[in-house]
């Protein structure tokens, strides 16, 4: 469905000769497109971007705010309110000169100090992203309004990917310290350096931005208003697209994606795993302290049959990282790396999986104890219980109880369940990221903390070696294998529902949706 304005102008009203108006006029009186769009639900839409850590809410970030890069239409970093970047000839210093005509959007301009603010803020959030800077960078700092220079630790030839990342973007110190937790939290709590400003928040319904015309590439933009639909129902979802409501959704229900193969499902590279998180925090059940139960928790779950369940192109999780990445050699990472389990042996891992069980003091699932399983959505429940299933049948286990919970991602980050779906889209190609979301100093909902996993990935990302990368990376997997705080299910393909037949030019990458440069047909 194509939602546009109604309005014309009067000059094109009168001028119905079409053919004698130059294009060049045409162009600039045309209106923009309205366009409305699923995109998460209201508790995942956290676009205060030293905080946000889901998809849906750095996917709405990245409308909102810019930072030194941005995703381009090819998909690819491109420079965004940066000008220039040097670098020296050493790989360390990186120089950016911004742009002088960037402004937030109460028309203050946007300055090197902002961003040395948003990169500080980040880093004192203490948040999921926290550590994307310090990873790879020592420092930072501005030397004047116009000048940033960032330091690091390493040469880093995917910065431009970290700094295109919403967590890097900069923030209003003024608007951060008067709202503080409620910064960005409505559309006046806060100012907006990107494409779009919020102009309206009817929470647990609706979220609208407004393109804005002092954006410096305005003039190439047609979306004018961008609606997101707040839901976490993927059947809700599906009946909005089919009727034209939404123009696109990352929720489609499994059991409806074989039907819309050639009506809108679109199929993507999923640089993703999906998981399940055992919590080993202080509110977590002691029984997932013992590395023997988690080990067999994982061993009994029957990957095949739920890629089977699924029927979305998965591939088989055998190693923390995904497909994709290869090396020198053409030789794939998750070929290279040691895998978790044998993946040829279902049956004689169910029997490892009920001699650990066993020697836990749990044989055939007596005393185990009652844990909950949360979900975000009605799709991961029906594979969480399938899981759940397998330990009933495998292991005697029938006190995990699955539940669809609606406050998930602030559940899970505050460590309030026993076991949760986990699932990583990667935020840049780099195998640094994957490792990353569970690297001992970071924030992992798992609460996993090892210092040999830590020492590993320290080593791999301070060596431009590829050999040497890979042989620490090699290790973090057999560290993963070893600890088990999560259970790698699938790699998972990205799927999501896009209008193709009347609009084009949608970016995706890494799972996060980008219509700043949508058009129609």
């Amino acid at each position: 469905m194509k939602r546009w304005n109604k309005t014309l102008s009067a000059a094109l009203v009168l001028g119905m000769a079409l053919s004698s108006v130059p294009a060049s006029v045409m162009a600039e009186e045309a209106e923009k497109l309205d366009i409305t769009v699923a995109g998460g639900s209201e508790d995942a839409m956290d676009v205060n971007t030293a905080t946000t850590s889901t998809l849906e809410g750095l996917s709405a970030a990245r409308h909102l705010f810019e930072g030194l890069y941005k995703i381009g239409e090819s998909g690819e970093p491109e420079l965004g309110q940066a000008a220039s970047a040097e670098i020296s000839e050493d790989g360390l210093t990186w120089t950016f000169t911004l742009r002088d005509d960037i402004t937030w959007s109460d028309g203050q301009p946007v300055t090197a100090q902002d961003f040395i603010f948003g990169f500080d803020n980040l880093v004192e959030q203490a948040d999921d992203y926290s550590s994307i800077l310090t990873g790879v960078a020592s420092g930072w700092e501005a030397p004047d309004d116009a000048t940033i220079v960032i330091t690091l630790a390493n040469p880093c030839g995917f910065l431009p990917s970290v700094l295109a990342f919403p967590s890097t973007y900069p923030a209003r110190k003024d608007y951060v310290e008067q709202y503080g937790d409620a910064y960005a939290a409505d559309p006046e709590n806060a100012v907006y350096n990107g494409a779009f400003v919020m102009t309206e928040w009817e929470h647990q319904s609706e979220m609208v931005m407004t393109a804005r015309e002092d954006y410096y590439d305005a003039d190439k933009l047609e979306v004018g208003t961008l609606r997101w639909m707040l839901t976490s129902d993927a059947s809700s979802a599906l009946a909005a697209f089919e009727s034209g409501d939404i123009i696109y959704s990352d929720l489609c229900p499994d059991e409806e994606k074989p039907r819309m193969m050639d009506n809108g499902l679109t199929f993507a590279p999923g640089n993703m795993n999906y998981c399940v998180m055992f919590n080993q925090g202080p509110d977590g059940n002691d029984v997932l302290k013992d590395v023997n139960v988690r080990k067999a928790l994982s061993l009994a779950i029957d990957r095949e049959r739920i890629i089977a369940i699924r029927d979305l192109n998965d591939e088989l999780g055998f190693t923390y990282m995904c497909s994709g990445f290869t090396n020198a050699d053409g030789t794939d990472f998750t070929e290279y790396a040691d895998p978790w389990y044998d993946v040829n042996d279902y049956e004689g891992n169910c029997e490892k999986a009920k001699e650990l069980l066993a020697e836990a003091g749990y044989a055939n699932g007596e005393g185990f104890p009652s844990l909950r399983y949360i979900v975000n959505n009605n799709d991961r429940k029906e594979v969480a219980e399938s899981i759940v299933n397998d330990w009933k049948e495998v292991l005697g286990i029938d006190t995990v109880t699955v539940e669809t919970d609606d406050n998930f991602f602030a559940d899970r980050s505050a460590g309030t369940y026993d076991i949760a779906y986990y699932g990583w889209y990667m935020d840049y190609t780099d195998l640094s990221n994957m490792f990353s979301s569970i690297n001992t100093m970071d924030t992992n909902n798992a609460f996993y903390s090892s210092e040999a996993y830590h020492a590993a990935y320290a080593a791999a990302t301070a060596t431009p070696d590829q050999a040497e990368q890979w042989e620490h990376y090699k290790e973090c997997e057999a560290i993963l294998a070893e600890d088990a705080p999560v259970a790698v299910v699938l790699h998972a393909m990205s799927s999501y529902l896009f209008d193709d037949v009347n609009y084009k030019d949608l970016v995706y990458s890494c799972g996060n949706y980008i219509f700043t440069y949508v058009k129609a047909v």
